[in-house]
C-alpha cells in the first residue's frame, strides 16, 4: 500500500505543477505595463476615467495608464521606465496572481512615483503580509525610484496568492495618485553563515531583484524583521530607506552588490548576530564610495554591542574603498551591529539626491585570547608553580 500511496501523492504534485508553474524571478506578467489593452493604449492628456483593462493585472477602482510625455495641467507625469507605467486613484489598486512556493520568502521589486500630493503612499501586499511605502522622499532628481519589499508565501487557493497594490489615499483630484512600474519578483534564499564570520549576508549578494539597465538601485524602506527582509539577515530600522545598489552602476568595495547609507541617522542597517557572553570578537568592514558624485566627507558610524566608532572616509591613492576596525566585548549571546551615515550627503551634480557612504563585506569573528583566558591562564601556572614548590 506505500508505494500506492507514494504514486498518489507523485500525481498530484504532478497535476499542480502542470496546472500552476511557480514564477519564476524576474519581471512579473506585463510587469512594465508595455503590453497594449484590446483598445490598445489610451492618447491624449489625462482624464481620470481610468482604463477599461490592463493586461495581466485585475483593477479596482479608477487605474489610469498613462505614457511618458502625457501632461496633466502643466504638470508632466513622471513614467520610471519604457513609455507606459499605471496611476492608482483614490482607493483604487492593481492585483495579479502569483504561483509561490508556501513558506518561502520573496521580495517583489517595483517602481513608484508620486504626482500631485506631498504625502502619497503606496501599499503592497501578498495574503495577509502587508507594507505601505511612504512617498514622500524622493531619493533623487528623476522624481521616481525603485523599491523592494519582501514577505513570506502562504499558503494559497488553486489560483495561488495575490500581489497586490493599492492607493490609500483620497484627494480632491481624482487624477492625483501614485505611479507604479516596472514590477518584478525574486524567491530570496538565507546565505549560509561561514564559520569563521557571525554575520550572515555580509557581503550582501543575496538580495532583491534589480533591473540590468536601471541605475538607481533599489531602496530598502524601513522593516524591522529580518526573517522577512529583501536583504536577508538584516533590517532598516530607521524612518528611511537605505539604497541596495550593484556594481554595474556604482563602484562596490567586493563582490556585485553593496548597500549605499543615506539620509544621516534616518537611515540605519542593523543585525543581530550571534556571540558568546564576555568574549572579545572583531567587527570589520569595508567603507566606499558609490562613485555616484556624493559630496564628502563621507563617514559611517559603526556600532557593535556597546562600542561605536566613527570611520571616516579617506582612501589611499586610487583605492575607492578603505577596511575598518572595532573591537568589542559581547555582554549577551546575541550581540547588535550597525551602521548609519555620519553626514545628510547629497551629489555634487544636483545638490538634492540622497547618497552616503558605502558599506560592505561586513564581519564579525572572534578574537584569539578573549578576556579570560589570559587570567586563567596565569593561574594556572601560578598553581603549577606552587605545587612545584
Amino acid at each position: 500500500m506505500g508505494w500506492l500511496w507514494i504514486c498518489i501523492c507523485s500525481i498530484s504534485l504532478l497535476v499542480v505543477s502542470l496546472g500552476q508553474a511557480i514564477v519564476e524571478d524576474g519581471l512579473l506578467t506585463n510587469g512594465d505595463f508595455e503590453t497594449p489593452p484590446p483598445t490598445g493604449f489610451p492618447t491624449g492628456t489625462s482624464s481620470g476615467e481610468g482604463a477599461a483593462s490592463i493586461p495581466g493585472w485585475d483593477m479596482n477602482g479608477t487605474v489610469e495608464l498613462i505614457e511618458s510625455g502625457q501632461k496633466q495641467g502643466g504638470m508632466i507625469l513622471i513614467v520610471p521606465e519604457g513609455r507606459h507605467a499605471a496611476r492608482l486613484g483614490n482607493d483604487a489598486g492593481l492585483s495579479q496572481p502569483v504561483a509561490l512556493e508556501a513558506g518561502s520568502t520573496y521580495s517583489v521589486t517595483f517602481s513608484a512615483a508620486r504626482t500631485c500630493a506631498q504625502l502619497e503612499s503606496l501599499n503592497v501586499s501578498v495574503g495577509t503580509a502587508s507594507q505601505s511605502v511612504d512617498l514622500q522622499t524622493v531619493y533623487n532628481v528623476e522624481g521616481w525610484d525603485p523599491y523592494a519589499w519582501a514577505f513570506v508565501a502562504p499558503s494559497s487557493g488553486p489560483d495561488g496568492p495575490r500581489l497586490a497594490f493599492r492607493n490609500p489615499g483620497m484627494e480632491d483630484d481624482p487624477t492625483c495618485g501614485p505611479v507604479i512600474d516596472s514590477v518584478a519578483i525574486k524567491k530570496l534564499f538565507a546565505p549560509d553563515k561561514p564559520k569563521d564570520n557571525a554575520v550572515v549576508n555580509g557581503d550582501f549578494e543575496e538580495g532583491p531583484w534589480m533591473f540590468r539597465n536601471a541605475s538607481l538601485g533599489v531602496l530598502l524602506p524601513t522593516n524591522l524583521d529580518s526573517e522577512t527582509s529583501s536583504l536577508p539577515g538584516w533590517t532598516v530600522e530607521s524612518i528611511r530607506a537605505v539604497r541596495y545598489i550593484d556594481s554595474n552602476h556604482y563602484s562596490v568595495p567586493g563582490g556585485k552588490r553593496a548597500v549605499e547609507l543615506l539620509s544621516g541617522k534616518e537611515g540605519i542597517l542593523s543585525q543581530m548576530v550571534e556571540t558568546t557572553p564576555e568574549k572579545r570578537y572583531n567587527l570589520t568592514f569595508s567603507v566606499g564610495s558609490a562613485g555616484d558624485s556624493c559630496q564628502e566627507p563621507l563617514a559611517v558610524m559603526a556600532f557593535a554591542g556597546d562600542q561605536a566608532e566613527n570611520v571616516h572616509y579617506a582612501p589611499v591613492g586610487n583605492m575607492t574603498y578603505q577596511t575598518a576596525n572595532l573591537t568589542f566585548t559581547a555582554r549577551a549571546e546575541r550581540t547588535r551591529v550597525a551602521f548609519y551615515s555620519v553626514y545628510y550627503n547629497t551629489r555634487s551634480d544636483d545638490r538634492s539626491s540622497l547618497c552616503g557612504p558605502v558599506v560592505d563585506d561586513v564581519r564579525v569573528w572572534a578574537v584569539s585570547g578573549s578576556p579570560g583566558c589570559g587570567w586563567r591562564a596565569l593561574w594556572m601556572v601560578v598553581v603549577l608553580v606552587l605545587m612545584a614548590l
